[in-house]
């Protein structure tokens, strides 16, 4: 059984024809080992999520009632925005908060209601203001991995029915999904084809358009192992990626243990991996700059991590 990239297992690119389905991973052209500089700020924070915009990172903290978002300038994380209470007010988080990764200039922020997203328009100086409220369809299945695309999607991992799913925002209505099959067991979070996804205004893992399985990238190098209720012995490459405007990103551990960040294009071709001392449990990308943003407790409570590639 080869490794597999993404949705734990695949992943899956867009491709001119679906008769070359596989591609074989390329060897990295570069490789490079990424040492973290630790940015200390004021604030007490333990980040969830974490997501740039512009010249800004926006950060979820659901552990703190009285302060659930934040915001920094960067470089100098400097605190330019801090609230957002939880509470059953129409300005609160009656659930936690959630922020769907966009590649656009708006910010998308869930958790106002359980099926409600707001979004805000970011100007110069990254204030935000608010634009505009969608009632997204009621469902009783948990949402993953949730983007917005071309400004009028809603493109999220539905991981309770194993579907990926398109809803048009304006309309409310569904747009397409993607159904994978169920392995033979009822450990649902042992499912082979249970994963992670990631979205741009083109592609899913799969084509925006035609919600139809492309390309999977495959390796030989690591076997990737599922042991049903042993989480601790099941082996998984890749737990999280980031997708950028030119690359995608897909964090893991190599074979030592060490963590790794692999870097692809759309088209599948592999870019570059980087091996960091520290892991980043929430993480984004600078393209332009070339760094990478973390945040890691264990190893530093009081700030972020900076890797600059």
């Amino acid at each position: 059984m080869k490794r597999v990239c993404f949705l734990l297992f695949c992943i899956t690119l867009m491709a001119c024809t679906e008769q070359k389905l596989q591609q074989d991973m390329e060897p990295f052209p570069e490789e490079k080992l990424l040492y973290a500089e630790r940015i200390r700020v004021d604030e007490i924070i333990n980040p969830e999520q974490m997501v740039l915009k512009k010249q800004s990172i926006l950060v979820t903290d659901s552990r703190n009632h009285d302060a659930m978002l934040y915001q920094y300038s960067l470089p100098e994380f400097k605190c330019i925005y801090k609230g957002g209470v939880k509470g059953q007010a129409e300005d609160e988080f009656q659930v936690y908060p959630r922020i769907w990764r966009t590649l656009t200039d708006k910010v998308y922020i869930g958790g106002y209601t359980e099926f409600s997203l707001k979004s805000f328009r970011m100007d110069n100086t990254y204030h935000l203001s608010f634009e505009k409220k969608y009632e997204l369809p009621i469902s009783s299945d948990i949402p993953n991995d949730r983007y917005i695309v071309r400004d009028s999607l809603s493109i999220y991992n539905e991981t309770d029915k194993l579907a990926i799913k398109k809803i048009n925002l304006n309309t409310r209505q569904e747009a397409g999904q993607i159904l994978f099959e169920p392995d033979d067991h009822p450990e649902k979070y042992y499912y082979e084809n249970n994963g992670i996804m990631i979205a741009n205004d083109s592609l899913i893992i799969y084509s925006v358009d035609s919600m139809k399985l492309c390309k999977r990238l495959v390796g030989d190098n690591i076997i990737p192992r599922i042991v049903i209720g042993d989480i601790e012995n099941s082996l998984v490459y890749y737990d999280e990626l980031v997708a950028g405007k030119r690359y995608f990103y897909a964090r893991g551990q190599g074979k030592k243990k060490e963590c790794i960040i692999e870097v692809f294009d759309y088209s599948g071709h592999s870019i570059a991996k980087y091996i960091l001392d520290i892991m980043p449990g929430a993480f984004d990308v600078d393209e332009e700059n070339r760094i990478i943003y973390g945040y890691n407790s264990e190893f530093f409570e009081d700030g972020f991590l900076k890797f600059t590639f």
